[in-house]
């Protein structure tokens, strides 16, 4: 069997001791910002862009480096899309690593040939993956290892295949394993505790930054990082000084293939951070008096149940409300949405996904998530942060962390069309204001601040 490629050899430094490398001068960065004991950060996830995991994990990432760390991404499926790598990040992809055991492998060596303070991971299979490769190592030489779970995992199980249920139940036994447990939200965590025995002492709610993607925040529209540059080929790394002078000349974006090798890319420059968490939206009009646009902003797959808000449209219009319904997003639904939509007489407009959905708001509009499960719901947030009121099921659980009943939306009682048709009405009624204060701890500085603070205290934990 053909061994696994690897990254080529690093300097000899990085293979001393932790406490005999030399210190990383950060010039650009507050050194007192930065905590000395934590230097080098690993984040291991299936791709930079793609879904919230991605988002979430690209703006930490982003956070992290801008605050002075070292930080790379190790993706185990997608390609390195410069155009979504954040500024100071370098990024390697195992997508020509083929099989568990092959990628499990590569990951073993990229933690020894860079030896991170910490290495944090984002949803099952690379949390998986992540654990295996640190349990192949040498306690000494071993990172503090954190796992982030995203998804009620239990809520999902019903229906789903043989090979998903054997890597929960795989995962059920490994996240004892970790140094430490990041949820996403608070269901999610008494999930960790009660059905994969994480201990209390080892899990902690670190907030999405729901907020960053939000036009005038720091990573949200049109902050993309420039002068990213693509290093692809077997055998060849360039390092920070001959990617700065082939800046200018590569131009704009390049990306690697799904057959090249193992990559490494370097993106300089980057966007500032700060803590403005909410963006003045158009004229609202609070009421149903006008009319309500439902926004549906989700794939329109069976998990997400969008047939349920053509359902709640046809009980509002029964109601005497004039409604539509607006998707921001694709899926293998969308046919059924459109032919229950025509069946019920409801006015429905399909827009396909849109990164930047809550711009293109009317101004009686209502967010709709009729989500079985959730281990969040970030657009909940996005919604109230654009000015706009949310509802959500309060059966899929998570969601009950991205609402605050009465003030930013409503939880409906159940998935019946009257009790969504309830919840929209009630929501609709809602002024929002005086949100920013718990809109501040959905922000990049808040998130990645909490997320520092547990990265630091898991390292410091003997």
């Amino acid at each position: 069997m053909t061994p696994p490629r690897s990254l080529p050899p690093v300097p000899t430094a990085l293979h001393q001791p932790r406490a005999e490398r030399p210190r990383v001068d950060h010039s650009r960065v507050d050194q007192s910002r930065v905590d000395q004991s934590l230097r080098r950060i690993l984040f291991v996830i299936p791709a930079l862009h793609g879904g919230g995991a991605e988002f979430v994990a690209r703006t930490w990432m982003g956070w992290l480096a801008d605050q002075g760390y070292e930080v790379r991404v190790v993706l185990t499926a997608g390609v390195v899309l410069p155009e979504y790598l954040p500024g100071g990040v370098t990024a390697r992809s195992l997508v020509d690593q083929h099989g568990h055991i092959a990628k499990t492998a590569a990951l073993r060596r990229s933690l020894l040939d860079w030896q991170p303070d910490v290495a944090v991971s984002l949803q099952v299979y690379p949390n998986l993956v992540l654990l295996a490769a640190a349990r192949l190592l040498p306690e000494r030489l071993r990172p503090r290892v954190l796992v982030s779970e995203r998804n009620l995992v239990s809520l999902g199980l019903p229906g789903s295949s043989q090979s998903h249920r054997f890597k929960i139940w795989i995962a059920q036994h490994a996240y004892r394993w970790a140094d430490h447990v990041i949820a996403i939200s608070h269901p999610v965590a008494a999930e960790m505790v009660a059905a994969f025995g994480v201990r209390a002492g080892r899990i902690t709610v670190v907030a999405n930054p729901a907020t960053a993607k939000l036009r005038g925040t720091p990573r949200g529209q049109g902050t993309t990082v420039a002068g990213a540059v693509i290093v692809a080929g077997a055998g060849t790394e360039v390092g920070a000084e001959v990617g700065a002078e082939m800046g200018a000349e590569v131009g704009p974006v390049l990306r690697a293939g799904a057959d090249s090798a193992a990559v490494l890319v370097e993106a300089e420059g980057g966007t500032g951070t700060g803590t403005g968490t909410i963006v003045a939206p158009p004229t609202r009009r609070p009421g149903s008096a006008n009319g309500i646009q439902i926004v549906l902003a989700c794939r329109l797959v069976e998990q997400k149940r969008p047939l349920l808000a053509i359902e709640a449209a046809a009980e509002l219009a029964r109601r005497g409300v004039a409604v539509t319904v607006v998707s921001f997003g694709g899926g293998p639904l969308l046919g059924d949405v459109q032919a229950a939509a025509r069946q019920a007489n409801v006015t429905f407009h399909h827009r396909g996904w849109v990164e930047n959905w809550f711009d293109h708001f009317g101004d009686n509009a209502v967010a709709l998530l009729t989500s079985s499960r959730e281990g969040f719901g970030n657009v909940l947030v996005e919604a109230a942060a654009a000015g706009y009121p949310s509802v959500a099921v309060s059966g899929a659980l998570g969601v009950a962390d991205a609402i605050v009943p009465g003030i930013t939306g409503e939880l409906a009682l159940s998935a019946h069309p009257v009790d969504l048709a309830d919840a929209i009405l009630r929501a609709a009624d809602l002024p929002l204001t005086h949100i920013e204060p718990w809109l501040a701890r959905f922000s990049e500085q808040s998130s990645g601040a909490d997320l520092e603070r547990v990265l630091t205290r898991t390292l410091e934990r003997a």
